[in-house]
């Protein structure tokens, strides 16, 4: 019985997700998201409760995802660019590239308007940025990455979050198509420049 409400929670949290993406944040509404998930607006309601209830549980839940999978690189035995490679695998790999770039260029718009959303989307780029940091330090290290000076591990992170940025904003945009395969070896591409793991 809790699985079934869990699933049908999770599918609710998508489908609010897919109607972010389509319509807005400020432009979903109950009924569309009732539509897109094939559970009532009473249970949505039951649920989550409000409309803005329901939005900021589907933006946690978004940022969730990542914080999961990331997790459960930790837990096994990888060197510093395996686990690099675990990330980027990670984000190219989730459903609908070009229906998430919508939803971050949505979001990022929308916290000049809705301050109290500043979190949600500032606890998936910290998660990144405290990610890649911590295997870019591990592998200065122990000289599995070729990262000579200390210091330049925040220029190095900023190049590597602006990248996936601007790549989303051009899947997004339909500039680039929404390949996961291109968007991977790209980032692995440009990964192997910055970062010079050291062949064993």
């Amino acid at each position: 019985m809790a699985r079934n409400k869990d699933e049908k929670k999770r599918r609710i949290l998508t489908a609010t997700l897919e109607c972010i993406s389509r319509h807005g944040y400020e432009a979903t509404r109950l009924r569309d998201v009732s539509e897109a998930s094939g559970a009532s607006i009473g249970v949505i309601q039951h649920y989550f409760g409000t409309r803005e209830q329901l939005l900021g549980e589907a933006l946690a839940y978004a940022s969730g995802q990542l914080t999961e999978h990331f997790t459960s690189l930790e837990k096994e035995q990888l060197t510093p660019w395996e686990q690099l490679c675990g990330m980027i695998s990670v984000v190219c790999g989730m459903p609908d590239l070009h229906g998430r770039g919508l939803l971050w260029l949505e979001m990022s718009s929308l916290v000049r308007r809705h301050p109290e959303l500043r979190e949600r989307l500032d606890s998936v780029y910290f998660l990144w940025d405290a990610k890649v940091r911590a295997a870019l330090h591990r592998g200065a290290s122990d000289g599995s990455l070729d990262i000579k000076d200390p210091e330049a591990v925040d220029d190095l992170v900023a190049v590597f979050l602006a990248f996936f940025d601007g790549y989303e904003y051009e899947i997004a945009s339909a500039l680039v198509p929404a390949d996961p395969q291109t968007l991977e070896r790209r980032a692995v591409l440009l990964a192997e420049r910055l970062f010079r793991p050291t062949l064993s």
